[in-house]
């Protein structure tokens, strides 16, 4: 095994963040473990590295970072990822975590290459004040990228550009250099407005390497765990939810983590007598606390807090080195759950032998995935009291151990996030998300300890975390402290919607007009107008991206002028901008010119493919135009990226059914071509591609996509899908992929009557009789529900598909009821599924429809339960032709015929059966009675209008017969 492959290598003690115990570290690679991010920056490893950028910044007004030819020799390449690693951290320590430190870029660019600079005179200040921000401006130029540009205040952009470019020019020699460009990438991402694809050659290379480093053993297990859970977490952030889950089981099982959510007896409140049972998180790392840092405090004993009913930071609870907690101090709700019993009520497994309230510390790689796998919670399932016990306990079991100042203060951030719904907990949620702001510029932790599981985490930037703050104060209604906070960070979008909140819109579409006209300026570019004003130069222009933002958010507030607003977006992003493309789509969409929309909404994917709504918009549009195979390659698009979406699969199953013969093969195609067009720009993570991104918009669902968006929904997610003549003409193998998308679908939209109804068809129509009964149940119950919740509904509405019911029927009594050939899908197999349909639905919700009676009692002629098949066709009959409310069989002689030959048949069916001796007795002793009266019955209501018709002599001689 070579030095690099050795745990204790210089290369992995840095990628794991902390040096290791009895190990020497060169230098440089010391001072880039311990924080020392400005001394290895301004060191002359670093100056081969900035001196190309330097070279670019004096090249002209505007610099090009992509032309900087950053090149490392292979016998620098320590130096290089040393230097690479401290600009990223630095860039993570400016923007995430702190403490604040001074980093100015034109600094470290004047020290690396100062034969690039004149001669300093004695307005070097504002000269340097003003290259300052031109190197801001261009690197934010630069991390745009797929039409998002990154976050315009974010603070020393230029180190994020540093990285990017020094981690692409390393040569592939260095192990650890596909995890090092993943957690750069991430990063990047991480400051743009909205997810983009992380390409799938990265991805794959740091697979590859997860693979190793499992292969290696015991020494190499929590690096291992970290290489799986960050993979996790990049996919989380785009929206693959589902392979991010698989990672994270992986990453506990290679570090060795158990863990197991089972119940407990306890108790929640201070007035509460009897234990209930209590949700609680059972772990155990292989090795307890494991990983955590140098400079924890002890925890001081604690007790309950004196200053009144009002969360407070008690002294006497808090932990050295760590984030203020807030404690509750509520008068009727407890700290924590107290339990009081010694291991958890459920749990036969190896953790049996753990008290819930006084379990282990953790390792703190395993406190990371555990609060992942919470995340995780959320993003996989609904919005739900369960949900939020579930989350809960994980982020208590993480929380009761304070072991490293970033997973605390994650763990801190989750609880907050979970007590905001709660009119208890609301106030601490709203206090503890101020402290954990307030904390980030503090020194009261090491900065290695803040960046060691920083890449392990899902932390806010500063500012998210503020916009979350103003979103807390939102739902509290506290709107002008939110508009405040909005302001500040310059989030112009919720500026609009909170002025609109306060009833002043038109005020919101002024602060829009005048950043577009140059009456008002962000921030970013206030320094540099001054500059360029005092030298008499001209006014500094809006960045494309952010311009085009504005043209669509102004777009949004002006309907009437939508259409060229956001025209206006799209030519001003050089054509670039995916919101200004989605817009458009929307607004075409609306106006229902489906062409003018899938070409606009084809445009807005080429350049971001994340946005599902996009891909579900399209998927309508090409349905609308009857394009099924282009409608069912966005749909599955859809599905990919959010396969939660029911109302997508829905309408794939719809394509699949539209679509002939050889079709469902284009499918894949039409996918390919797309994936030609952008998949590599999508995923590219070259910064010479990231520069070519440079200048475009940013892409946010707009109002007026939205809108459009929920239109699509209205129009398309309830498509119906009849099971004659058209699906008699689909392909069986396409019968069979739309089943599978519609029993998807049903998953999660379960209590869709047109899902249900649809997923009815098609099972009926493959031969699933056993899946259609269900499927009729369901449709039958949720449509009976709705009816009575409705005011308008009208009793006599059907929602019983007799068709398909008859069919049902058909399909058991068409073999012999003493068949020992048992299938699920006719005969006697189905029998108990369509009984049971008929006995606990139909009956119970429709028992006075003729047509459901008919159907059963011809069920149970199959079964030989003769006398309640009697019974059930004379009640067919009564609620059906000859009901009193049936005026037809007075005046139609058509209806009236009907009628007749309907009681012709039931007296025959009397006569042959109702006299049948069985073993507890004759089958219908009143038959004659029974018939008599349906014919007199019939007779007496129709007599004035048809007692001179020939029929009218039959029902007079049926009647003679049954009196003799």
């Amino acid at each position: 095994m070579s030095a690099a492959a050795s745990h204790t290598s210089a290369e992995w003690q840095l990628v794991r963040g902390a040096p290791i115990p009895g190990t020497q570290l060169p230098k440089v690679y010391a001072q880039t473990v311990d924080g020392e991010f400005s001394t290895v920056l301004r060191s002359p490893a670093a100056q081969p590295i900035l001196a190309p950028f330097a070279t670019a910044l004096s090249a002209g007004s505007e610099p090009n970072w992509a032309a900087a030819n950053v090149a490392v020799p292979k016998d620098k390449v320590d130096d290089a990822l040393c230097v690479a690693v401290s600009a990223l951290h630095a860039f993570i320590q400016l923007n995430w975590t702190g403490p604040n430190v001074d980093m100015n870029a034109v600094s470290l660019l004047r020290h690396a290459a100062p034969q690039e600079f004149p001669l300093r005179s004695a307005d070097d200040g504002d000269v340097d004040a003003t290259l300052e921000q031109t190197v801001h401006n261009a690197s934010i130029e630069y991390l745009t990228l797929r039409g998002e540009p990154a976050y315009h205040l974010c603070t020393a952009p230029f180190l994020l550009v540093v990285a990017l470019r020094t981690f692409d020019a390393i040569p592939n020699s260095l192990e650890s250099l596909p995890w090092w460009r993943l957690r750069v990438q991430s990063v990047h991402r991480r400051i743009l407005d909205e997810p983009v694809l992380i390409s799938d050659a990265l991805m794959n290379a740091h697979e590859a390497l997860e693979k190793k480093l499992v292969e290696r053993g015991a020494n190499w297990r929590s690096l291992a765990a970290r290489a799986s859970l960050e993979r996790a977490l990049a996919l989380q952030r785009t929206g693959f939810d589902r392979d991010a889950s698989e990672l994270m089981v992986t990453a506990a099982r290679a570090s060795g983590l158990v863990y197991e959510l089972t119940g407990a007896p306890g108790k929640r409140t201070r007035y509460q007598k009897e234990d209930k049972m209590q949700l609680v998180l059972l772990a155990e790392s292989l090795e307890a606390a494991a990983d955590s840092t140098d400079d924890k405090g002890e925890s001081r004993a604690t007790h309950e807090s004196e200053s009144g009913w009002q969360p407070t930071i008690d002294p006497e609870k808090q932990t050295a080195h760590q984030p203020a907690t807030y404690s509750l101090n509520d008068d009727t709700l407890l700290e924590q759950t107290a339990f009081t019993a010694t291991s958890g009520a459920g749990t036969h497994t190896q953790l049996q032998h753990l008290d819930p309230g006084q379990q282990p510390p953790l390792a703190v790689t395993d406190q990371c995935i555990l609060l992942a796998l919470c995340l995780n919670i959320h993003n996989t399932q609904p919005l739900h009291g369960l949900t939020a016990a579930e989350m809960t306990a994980f982020v208590e079991r993480v929380a009761a151990h304070p072991l490293n100042w970033s997973v605390h203060t994650m763990a801190l951030l989750l609880r907050a996030r979970l007590e905001s719904t709660r009119t208890r907990t609301v106030e601490r949620s709203t206090l503890q998300l101020q402290a954990l702001i307030d904390q980030m510029p503090s020194s009261d932790s090491s900065v290695r300890e803040r960046l060691r599981f920083f890449h392990s985490l899902e932390l806010p930037a500063r500012w998210s975390m503020q916009a979350e703050l103003a979103q807390r104060f939102t739902s509290l209604g506290v709107l002008r402290s939110a508009l405040e906070i909005y302001e500040k960070i310059e989030l112009w979008e919720d500026v609009v919607h909170c002025l609109g909140l306060l009833g002043r819109q038109t005020e919101g579409i002024e602060i829009v007009a005048d950043l577009l006209e140059g009456r008002k300026v962000e921030a970013d570019v206030k320094v540099q107008q001054r500059r360029l004003q005092a030298n008499h130069n001209p006014g500094v222009r809006l960045a494309a991206a952010r311009a085009a933002k504005l043209w669509c958010l102004r777009g949004d507030l002006e309907p009437t002028q939508a259409e060229r607003l956001y025209s206006r977006a799209w030519e001003v992003s050089g054509a670039t901008s995916s919101r200004a493309a989605r817009s458009l789509g929307g607004y075409y969409f609306a106006r229902q010119d489906y062409s003018k929309a899938a070409e606009w909404l084809q445009r807005a994917v080429r350049i971001n493919a994340l946005y599902s709504r996009s891909w579900f918009m399209l998927g309508c549009a090409f349905m609308r135009l009857e394009q099924w195979v282009e409608g069912a390659a966005a749909f599955r698009k859809c599905t990919v990226i959010e396969d939660s979406d029911g109302e997508s699969w829905n309408n794939l199953a719809s394509c699949y059914l539209h679509m002939h013969d050889g079709e469902v093969a284009r499918i894949d195609h039409v996918l390919d071509t797309v994936a030609e067009e952008d998949e590599d720009a999508v995923g590219d993570d070259a910064s010479s591609d990231a520069s070519s991104d440079a200048g475009s918009a940013m892409s946010v669902s707009t109002l007026a996509a939205s809108d459009a968006t929920v239109g699509a929904a209205t129009l398309d997610s309830g498509i119906e899908v009849e099971s004659a003549p058209r699906v008699s003409r689909t392909p069986f193998s396409h019968l069979e992929l739309a089943y599978r998308a519609l029993g998807v679908a049903l998953k999660y939209n379960h209590e869709s009557w047109k899902m249900w109804s649809n997923y009815m068809h098609v099972s009926i129509d493959i031969g699933y009789f056993a899946e259609a009964a269900r499927a009729l149940q369901r449709t039958v119950e949720i449509r009976a529900r709705e009816l009575q919740r409705s005011t308008s509904a009208n009793e006599n509405t059907s929602i019983v598909d007799i068709a398909v019911l008859s069919r049902l029927v058909d399909a058991v009594v068409r073999s012999p009821a003493n068949d020992d050939t048992v299938s699920p899908n006719d005969g006697i197999g189905l029998y108990p599924t369509v009984r049971r349909l008929f006995d606990d639905t139909l009956l119970q919700l429709r028992s006075t429809d003729a047509q459901v009676l008919q159907a059963y009692a011809k069920l149970l002629f199959w079964r030989g339960e003769y006398r309640l098949m009697l019974d059930t066709r004379i009640k067919s009959f009564r609620f059906g032709v000859g009901s009193a409310n049936n005026d037809a069989i007075t005046t139609d002689k058509e209806a009236w015929l009907h009628a007749v030959a309907e009681l012709r048949d039931l007296t025959d069916l009397l006569s042959n059966l109702g006299s049948r001796e069985e073993a507890d007795g004759m089958v219908m002793p009143d038959w004659r009675f029974q018939a008599r009266t349906l014919v007199r019955g019939l007779m007496s209501r129709t007599r004035d209008s048809f007692e001179d018709e020939p029929e009218w002599d039959e029902l007079v001689t049926l009647l003679d017969e049954l009196r003799s």
